[in-house]
């Protein structure tokens, strides 16, 4: 059987981020689905515990928990500090898998050039964050070129409407993955909350040719009003921090609702619940991602609309890839905002059905990770 390993970088160091640790899940879990071996490798930098809310012992217990929730417990290891030490498999183990292995899967990892993992012939960068990644590339160095397949979830990198220069690499867009039996589709017409999980500021933001690149924030408060316009209340398992005061203050006032994001979705079962529990998504994209045009599709969404959930989510021009308008609707003003939410709750069922049928179609992690590998020529 052939092997695959997804690599990641610093996924276990914030566990309570259960978004990013479901986009890792529904790569090694689609994988197997699909009849590889598939394994994961994290390397997690060293854990200041004066700076880290977390001990190392915790972040690893709460790793192995999730692990064990999903049947992977044999198949993953964590490199600490560079390889100072191993959880879950050995070094020997980790290893002997490089060498045997045919594919690695680098979700947005930054592997060093000397890595092992460097060695497996088929190297493939999935780039989760388009527009910041072809930015940091000019900047600082994250090793894209130790890749020889390069894939985006920005459905427009390195087309002429996307802003940044991608020095030559040929990105290949695709969607979020989603193993869709562990999405199965929950609809009640009697759920009434919009909902999404959110980071305020989040930690990408970058400045390329005098243009700022920035987060949610920018664009949340662009859309301030759209709840308050449309009488539809809205909640964010979000993320914020205690300076940001003022701005809960603005949120309420404008009909959101923010709940605590460690306590509605701060593990993968918990954030899977928030989301299953909800009537639709309703959610803006990160200021850089809008303003590079870069077609980001959100993997959030990509739950939501497996859950049978309608999507209203920010453009970010992404329309040239997939369907809007039935199940998944775009927005650009508030008053388009505003209209959308409206329909959704108009004609709610229609748009649910057409939510899975999207998930079903375009999102299943069979559909999207066996393109893949027939384009690194692994079919």
């Amino acid at each position: 059987m052939k092997k695959i390993i997804v690599a990641t970088k610093d996924t276990t160091r914030l566990p309570e981020f259960a978004g990013s640790t479901w986009v890792r899940l529904q790569y090694v879990l689609g994988f197997a689905a699909l009849g590889f071996e598939s394994f994961w490798i994290d390397r997690l930098r060293p854990v200041d515990r004066l700076k880290h809310p977390h001990s190392l012992e915790y972040l690893m217990e709460r790793f192995d928990r999730t692990l064990r929730l999903f049947g992977l417990q044999d198949r993953c290891a964590v490199v600490y500090n560079g390889g100072e030490r191993y959880f879950g498999m050995t070094e020997s183990q980790c290893g002997q898998l490089a060498r045997e292995a045919d594919l690695l899967v680098n979700i947005s990892g930054y592997l060093p050039p000397d890595s092992p993992l460097m060695h497996i012939p088929r190297r493939a960068y999935v780039d989760v964050d388009p527009g910041f990644t072809q930015i940091w590339s000019h900047q600082v160095g994250i090793y894209l070129e130790q890749h020889n397949f390069f894939f985006t979830t920005g459905q427009n990198v390195g087309q002429s409407t996307f802003t940044i220069p991608t020095r030559g690499i040929d990105w290949r867009p695709i969607v979020p993955p989603v193993f869709l039996d562990a999405w199965p589709a929950c609809i009640d017409p009697d759920c009434e909350r919009f909902s999404t999980v959110a980071d305020w500021r989040g930690q990408q933001n970058a400045i390329f040719d005098a243009q700022y690149y920035g987060t949610k924030r920018d664009e949340f408060v662009r859309f301030l009003r759209v709840p308050q316009v449309a009488n539809q209340r809205v909640e964010l398992a979000l993320t914020i921090g205690q300076q940001d005061f003022e701005d809960l203050g603005l949120l309420d006032g404008h009909n959101w609702r923010v709940r605590d994001p460690y306590l509605y979705a701060g593990d993968p079962q918990s954030y899977r619940e928030f989301i299953q529990k909800s009537r639709a998504e309703f959610s803006v994209a990160k200021s850089g991602y809008v303003r590079s045009n870069s077609g980001w599709v959100s993997d959030r969404t990509a739950c939501y609309l497996a859950s049978g959930k309608p999507a209203i989510v920010q453009s970010t021009a992404f329309e040239c890839r997939l369907p809007t308008g039935n199940g998944l609707l775009s927005f650009r003003t508030v008053d388009e905002a505003v209209a959308a939410i409206n329909e959704v709750n108009s004609n709610y069922l229609r748009h649910c059905q057409a939510a899975r049928d999207l998930a079903e179609r375009h999102f299943s992690s069979d559909v999207v990770l066996s393109e893949m590998l027939t384009h690194v020529g692994l079919d």
